[in-house]
C-alpha cells in the first residue's frame, strides 16, 4: 500500500556503504574512552558535579561531532539518521539511570565505586546492544511484520511511562517488584556476599570464592539493562534501519552514559516534565514502527523535529513551572 499522507511518504530500507576506517573511528572511541576510564579509576573517589558536567560535555560533543564524518563519507540521510537515534537512546537512557540510582541507594553504594559499577555496566551494554541490534536487524528484514509486535511493545511502554507522568503509577513501585524478583533469583543462583570488599569482584570468604556485593549490584544493573534494552533498541531500528549507524549511536549515547548519570542525579527532581516528553516520544516512534508495514515512512527531519520539540518543550516547562520528584529507594533486602 503505497500513499502519501500528512507529509510521509514510503521509502525502501536503506543499505549504506560504510567505509572501513569508520568502523575503525567507532572502535578507537572506545579504547580511548577505555584508557580514559582505567586512568580515572585506578584511585576511586567521588564524583562531584562540576567534574560530571564537565565531562557529561565532552561526551556529548564527542558524539554530535561523529555526525559529520557520517554526513560526508555516508550521505546526509545516515547523518540525520545518526543523530535521532542517539537523542532518542539518550533520553530513553533517562530512564535507566533513574533506576541506577534507585539501585545504588537501596544497597547503599558508597559514592567512590559508582563510576566503577557504572563503567562494568556500560561494558555490558555495549556488549548486549550489539546482540539485540543484529537480531532486531534480523527479525525485521526476514519479517517485515514484526515491525508491529515491536510498536505495540512500545505503545505499552508509552502507556505506562504517561501514567507515570500523570503520577498513576509509581516507578518505585514496579521496580520493587520486578528487582526484589530479580535479586532473589540471583541470589538463588548465584554465591553472591552481602559484603563489599573494595572494588573487588571476587572475593574468598569462609573458605569459599563467593561473588562480592558490587559484583552482585553489577549484574542487577546488567539485567535492569536488557529489560530497559527491549523499548529502546526497537526505538532506534524504528529511526535507522542500518546495523552501523543503529550500533554506532547506541555507543556513543553510552559512552556518555557514565557522566550523565552524575548530571542527571543532581538535576532530575527539577526536571519533572521528562516522563511526558519520553511518553510522547516512545509513542511516535510505536506510530513509525506500526506504520511502516503499511507503507508510510516519516522523514528523518519530521522524526529530529518531533524529537527536539517533545524534549525542548519538557525541559522548558519544567524551569517555567518549578516542581519536584520525589524519589524513595527499591526496597531490597541484603539478608
Amino acid at each position: 500500500m503505497n500513499f502519501i499522507l500528512f507529509g510521509l511518504a514510503k521509502t525502501a530500507t536503506r543499505e549504506y556503504v560504510v567505509p572501513w576506517f569508520m568502523y575503525a573511528v567507532v572502535g578507537a572511541v572506545m579504547v580511548v574512552y577505555a584508557l580514559i576510564e582505567a586512568s580515572h579509576t585506578r584511585k576511586d573517589h567521588e564524583v562531584l558535579f562540576p567534574e560530571a558536567v564537565k565531562w557529561s560535555i565532552f561526551y556529548i560533543s564527542v558524539a554530535l561531532l561523529f555526525a559529520v564524518p557520517v554526513y560526508y563519507f555516508i550521505g546526509s540521510q545516515a547523518s540525520g539518521e545518526y543523530l535521532a537515534a542517539w537523542a532518542i537512546e539518550k533520553a530513553l537512557s533517562l530512564d535507566n539511570l533513574f533506576v541506577i540510582g534507585l539501585i545504588f541507594s537501596s544497597f547503599r553504594v558508597p559514592r567512590k565505586l559508582e563510576r566503577r559499577m557504572l563503567n562494568y555496566g556500560i561494558a555490558g551494554a555495549i556488549v548486549f546492544r550489539l546482540i539485540f541490534i543484529l537480531a532486531g536487524l534480523e527479525l525485521l528484514k526476514r519479517f517485515e511484520w514484526v515491525s508491529i509486535i515491536f510498536g505495540i511493545i512500545l505503545l505499552r511502554a508509552a502507556w505506562e511511562a504517561f501514567q507515570e507522568a500523570r503520577g498513576k503509577k509509581a516507578i518505585e513501585h514496579d521496580l520493587a517488584i520486578t528487582d526484589k524478583k530479580l535479586w532473589r533469583t540471583m541470589s538463588r543462583f548465584l554465591p553472591i556476599s552481602m559484603q563489599y570488599d573494595g572494588h573487588k569482584l571476587i572475593a574468598k570468604i569462609n573458605g569459599k570464592r563467593m561473588l562480592t556485593l558490587m559484583a552482585g549490584i553489577i549484574v542487577l544493573i546488567e539485567f535492569t539493562d536488557i529489560m530497559f534494552a527491549v523499548d529502546s533498541v526497537p526505538a532506534v531500528l524504528a529511526v535507522s534501519p542500518n546495523r552501523f549507524i543503529a550500533y554506532s549511536s547506541n555507543i556513543f549515547a553510552l559512552l556518555g552514559l557514565r557522566a550523565l548519570f552524575f548530571v542527571y542525579q543532581s538535576l532530575a527532581p527539577r526536571f519533572w516534565a521528562l516522563p511526558w516528553a519520553l511518553s510522547g516520544i516512545l509513542g511516535w516512534i510505536a506510530f513509525k514502527l506500526i506504520a511502516s508495514p503499511l507503507g508510510l515512512h516519516v522523514s528523518i527531519t519530521i522524526s529530529l523535529a518531533v524529537l527536539a520539540v517533545l524534549l525542548g518543550g519538557s525541559i522548558l516547562a519544567s524551569i517555567v513551572w518549578k516542581k519536584e520528584i520525589k524519589a524513595q529507594p527499591i526496597k531490597i533486602k541484603t539478608n
